[in-house]
C-alpha cells in the first residue's frame, strides 16, 4: 500500500490540520504522524453547517 492511501492509526492525536488534495476539497490530518484521517475529506463547495 503506497503511503497516499494510508490513513492515521494514531489512538490520542494532539489534533488536526488541513492539507489540499487537489481543486475539489482538503483532508485534515493529524497533527502527530501527518496522515490523513479516514473518511475526513471535505469538498470546497460543502455548505457550513456549524
Amino acid at each position: 500500500m503506497s503511503s497516499k492511501n494510508e490513513f492515521c492509526k494514531c489512538e490520542n492525536s494532539s489534533g488536526s490540520h488541513t492539507q489540499i488534495e487537489d481543486e475539489w476539497g482538503y483532508w485534515f490530518c493529524c497533527n502527530d504522524c501527518n496522515k490523513k484521517i479516514e473518511d475526513d475529506f471535505h469538498y470546497f463547495d460543502e455548505p457550513d453547517i456549524y
